[in-house]
């Protein structure tokens, strides 16, 4: 694994707000509660620290990661299970098995990207030697899963917000523009204009300061002009043209941004992928339209809406509906989008879907 691009992958989760979605404390509590063990962590390994983001059992925030447990469960694709820390080599010097809290058990699920990458894990300890039985197994990396999912679909929510700013800044920009052209491109131009029409209906001669004129309002113009390029299409626009074109190519997600009342506006080729419909089949129609029957009696759709307009964010797992009528099993997360006033003008709308993990 490319441990460079593995810590950039670290340096990019490392921005989320743990502490505002219950989920993951309600991960890191069941899966103490499954495994009979007192700590459960979800960890971030970054290149001299293990940040401990949720914590059930522990009121730790960072721990070195020379010492960390995690720096061996990150290198597996597996899980780490390591009974008795105190007979394990690889603690021999390490002060939290020889000093208190004297650590004895560990179990390490690491938290694997869908680009292969691992960032962290959900894991265990115990101060006592133990283990785990097969299920309790199988349940941590089930956990880590779901871990791993909510991380990739915080953070795309997040971008998804970014690129929503920088398209209301773009729009900011484009006010200034308009204005611009009302006055400062229209004076020389007036300016230019009149000047060439006195010349063509013959009522003055061209003399050295009429072109002195001439050119003075001409380089003006030609100033406000490059001004405008350099406002409309500065970095900050390539920018959103990569990140445009990156959602676009995203096949693991179905990204949709909608309108106020639910309509589909965008739509990129994940979720071509996982729904079935091409752009032009579905732009316009309302994502009710993925819904069960039984889910449109009793307006589930709706009502994730209204959800995502009072707390910003609403959060849903259930059956969808494909193009060609099948099911699947789905994880939805929609999230608000807001003018400057505060007024819900949108939302987004990211899925995955959970069949392809079985």
């Amino acid at each position: 694994m490319d441990d460079e691009k593995r810590l950039e992958e670290v340096q990019r989760f490392l921005q989320l707000d743990f502490d505002k979605y219950e989920q993951y404390k309600a991960i890191t509590d069941l899966a103490s509660e499954l495994c009979g063990t007192p700590i459960s962590l979800i960890t971030l390994l970054d290149k001299d620290i293990n940040w401990i983001k949720v914590a059930t059992g522990a009121s730790l925030f960072a721990s070195p990661s020379e010492t960390s447990f995690c720096q061996y469960s990150v290198q597996q694709e597996d899980l780490l299970i390591i009974p008795d820390a105190s007979k394990d080599k690889r603690f021999d010097n390490n002060p939290i098995v020889h000093n208190d809290p004297k650590v004895r058990f560990y179990a390490g699920a690491p938290l694997q990207l869908s680009n292969g990458y691992r960032i962290g894990t959900l894991c265990l300890f115990d101060v006592v030697p133990r283990t785990l039985t097969p299920t309790q197994q199988k349940m941590l990396k089930m956990l880590s899963t779901q871990v791993t999912l909510l991380l990739e679909l915080e953070l795309s929510q997040k971008q998804l917000q970014s690129h929503i700013q920088e398209i209301e800044a773009k729009n900011e920009s484009l006010r200034s523009i308009a204005q611009m052209q009302s006055h400062d491109i229209r004076q020389p131009l007036a300016m230019i204009i009149g000047l060439v029409n006195l010349i063509k209906e013959g009522d003055y001669s061209v003399d050295a300061e009429w072109l002195s004129m001439m050119t003075e309002a001409t380089g003006i113009l030609d100033e406000k002009i490059h001004s405008i390029v350099n406002e409309s299409m500065g970095n900050k626009d390539l920018k959103l043209l990569r990140y445009n074109k990156m959602v676009e190519e995203i096949e693991d997600y179905a990204i949709l941004l909608l309108d106020r009342n639910g309509n589909i506006e965008n739509w990129n080729k994940g979720a071509e992928k996982i729904k079935g419909y091409r752009p032009d089949e579905i732009i316009g129609k309302n994502f009710s339209v993925f819904y069960t029957a039984a889910d449109q009696e009793t307006q589930l759709p709706e009502r994730l809406l209204n959800e995502a307009r009072q707390n910003g964010v609403a959060r849903d797992e259930g059956w969808r509906v494909r193009k060609d009528g099948f099911t699947f099993r789905a994880r939805v997360t929609i999230t608000a989008i807001h003018d400057t006033s505060g007024e819900t003008i949108g939302f987004t709308k990211v899925t995955r879907d959970l069949s392809v993990l079985k």
